[in-house]
């Protein structure tokens, strides 16, 4: 069930109450009257200007989750915001996942075929070029890797629903049964004379085959997820030359280089363990989008496109917008959308326009009264998508609608019959 509310001067961070003075009132009117008369309408303009009322219709979704259509005159704005308590919606078994376009085949797809299903979602991170159909940035699903860390920010969360926002690196490779520490150089990409590069499942999205010296199938023995793990496999095959990519959920391959000597100290048989650390996380996690750039650091705006190398124009510029925040404690995630490009409808933000909404007024509406301590910009313009129980809520601004895209996130209710796994 959905209500509107309207927030008032009062409701919205405003220190003081509305002051109505009369100035006739006052016996010494003169030099007072001609002193203070203009101070006092300064003050009351810059409070006017700094409180300027919204509507918001709120909508309860499932326990701790919550979404928010948020009009602000001044933009003129519209503004889309899911909230989510994370350990009540925890408690309750929902939780957050990533999806690929066209699930493990890649390609794009609209965010509302890919959110069917879902309480709630929004789209994710960039194409990595606009004539390839994989996204630009790190993205883990269900704790399987499915594209490496770049050099833009990203999101991600654990299992235990504990959220961060950081510029990942990618640290991945094997413990043989000698010991050795063999340390990969790449993911799911053809391997150089020198490089040792691990292959999963998700790799037949790109790939047909693998062309290297040496390749080694790995079968897990206790598990799938890697990340921030070591899982123990099993030395399946070991060949030489092509290879052919249909691997399984469960299973890997290294491929080496003909210059890799250290591979020769892996056989069939052997027992070797398989690991992917990600930091600066430290937890399991197990979905991951990326983005790019951030815009809130430690509750304080920083919009770091310089730092991630993307373009200043870029964020000083409206447009639509997708972001993903999260409160100071990291117990309330805010996933937006802001219309954009659609004149006396709404006009779209720059990057600190939006990095002020969040650290400054989204507990004007927030159930939690929180606002965001750190933010994350996502893919925007046309590709901004919000859906809600399988309804697009936004508006897109593209002319023929929803824009295909090549991955989003999803706010998921538990599987009938009891709570999702983490």
């Amino acid at each position: 069930m959905g209500f509107t509310r309207r927030v008032l001067p009062s409701d919205c961070g405003c220190p003081f109450p509305f002051v109505i003075v009369n100035f006739n009132s006052i016996s010494s009117r003169g030099a007072f009257k001609r002193l203070v008369q203009p101070l006092a309408l300064l003050f009351c303009s810059v409070l006017l200007v700094a409180c300027v009322p919204g509507d918001s219709n709120v909508e309860q979704l499932a326990p701790g989750v919550v979404y928010h259509k948020i009009h602000l005159l001044e933009g003129p704005w519209w503004i889309h915001v899911i909230e989510v308590d994370l350990p009540e919606a925890w408690a309750a078994g929902v939780r957050l996942r990533t999806a690929m376009g066209h699930s493990e085949r890649g390609g794009v797809q609209k965010t509302s075929s890919l959110a069917a299903g879902a309480l709630a979602g929004i789209n994710g991170d960039y194409l990595y070029t606009s004539k390839t159909s994989h996204t630009a940035g790190l993205q883990i699903a269900a704790g399987s890797l499915i594209r490496t860390p770049q050099r833009q920010s990203a999101f991600a969360i654990s299992g235990a629903g504990k959220p961060l926002i950081a510029v990942y690196q990618m640290e991945l490779g094997v413990l043989t049964a000698a010991g050795e520490d063999l340390r990969a150089q790449g993911f799911n990409r053809e391997p150089s004379s020198k490089e040792l590069v691990v292959y999963n499942h998700y790799a037949q999205v790109w790939h047909d085959s693998v062309h290297a010296a040496r390749g080694f199938l790995l079968q897990g023995l206790d598990g799938e997820s890697t990340i921030n793990d070591t899982v123990i496999t099993r030395v399946q095959q070991v060949r030489r030359r092509a290879w052919p990519l249909f691997l399984e959920p469960g299973q890997w391959l290294l491929a080496a280089g003909a210059e890799y000597d250290a591979s020769s100290s892996i056989a069939p048989g052997d027992t070797v363990g398989l690991y992917c650390r990600l930091p600066p996380a430290h937890d399991k996690m197990v979905e991951a989008v990326g983005g790019g750039p951030r815009i809130l650091r430690d509750g304080a705006i920083s919009i770091e496109v310089e730092k991630e190398r993307l373009s200043r124009t870029f964020a000083d510029e409206r447009h639509p917008r997708t972001a993903i925040g999260y409160s100071q404690n990291g117990q309330v995630l805010f996933l937006i959308a802001v219309d954009g490009r659609q004149p006396g409808h709404s006009v779209g933000m720059s990057l600190q326009e939006l990095a002020e909404f969040m650290r400054m007024r989204l507990a004007d509406f927030s159930f939690s009264k929180e606002n965001a301590y750190q933010g994350l910009n996502l893919d925007g313009g046309g590709s901004t998508t919000m859906v809600v129980g399988d309804q697009v809520v936004n508006s897109p601004s593209d002319p023929t609608g929803e824009r295909p895209v090549a991955n989003a996130l999803l706010v998921v209710a538990p599987p009938e019959g009891g709570e999702d796994k983490p």
